[in-house]
């Protein structure tokens, strides 16, 4: 095998393994579910990406549970300079996805 291919495979690996830590994006029945709409849904997780996934890899909505959101930004908010209206946000948009995700089980 070439070097160039080693590299190649390598590069691909790398971001297949990334792709897995992408958190998912709410759907309109995520939105009619929650009776949040999907605008606010959708700036949550761009907001989550951007300031959480800034310091280390992006949590995921299944990482921990609904009820047990909400103490974990408590943790996070000042080191990642979130306002409270950048915080209300990623929250939402966690518990939200956290559910969905438990219903889909």
């Amino acid at each position: 095998m070439t070097r160039a291919r080693i590299i190649a495979l390598l590069v691909l690996g790398s971001l297949a393994a990334c792709a897995r830590n992408v958190p998912p994006q709410a759907s309109i029945l995520d939105s009619e579910r929650s009776s949040v709409a999907l605008a606010e849904l959708q700036q949550g997780r761009k907001l989550l990406v951007r300031k959480c996934g800034s310091c280390h890899q992006t949590p995921l909505p299944k990482a921990h549970t609904a009820a047990e959101w909400p103490s974990k930004l408590d943790e996070m908010s000042a080191r990642a300079s979130l306002d409270a209206y950048q915080r209300h946000m990623i929250e939402q948009y966690l518990v939200v996805m956290t559910e969905s995700s438990q219903a889909k089980h």
